[in-house]
């Protein structure tokens, strides 16, 4: 996990990448039909060591801005491509408004369906396709 060093007039700070990850699951699931964060698919490499939060986000920092990779899980019934544009922007505003940087890209893949509103004991079902409702201009 590294640390993001800001350097500015009074002194310089740093920011975990784990601070920046639990700002984007929360602010993914007040989205009302995101059940759940999950884990990126196919990112096995960096599993080990990491909470579930961080495994959910991928942090990418350049400069002055922050690019987000989430998984999430929706509930049964959910418009897929309207509850990724709002996690998107709920993301980006959450994300912006705390930490200053700009926040040019979020992607959101959506890896399962739950059938019913608690995550932890429901049955699910997961989406064979990754579906990438990224729309940058709109975000």
């Amino acid at each position: 996990m590294e640390n993001i060093e800001v350097k500015e007039v009074l002194g310089d700070f740093k920011l975990s990448e784990n601070v920046i990850s639990t700002i984007v699951a929360l602010a993914a699931t007040e989205v009302a039909d995101v059940a759940c964060v999950s884990e990126l698919s196919g990112d096995f490499k960096n599993l080990w060591g990491k909470d579930s939060v961080q495994r959910a986000t991928k942090i990418k920092v350049n400069e002055d801005a922050i690019m987000v990779d989430l998984c999430v899980k929706v509930r049964l019934g959910a418009d897929l491509k309207k509850t990724a544009q709002e996690v998107q922007r709920n993301v980006k505003a959450a994300v912006q408004n705390m930490t200053g940087f700009v926040v040019p890209k979020v992607n959101v893949t959506i890896s399962g369906i739950c059938a019913g509103n608690a995550p932890e004991n429901v049955e699910e079902e997961d989406i064979n396709e990754t579906v990438d409702f990224t729309e940058a201009d709109e975000v």
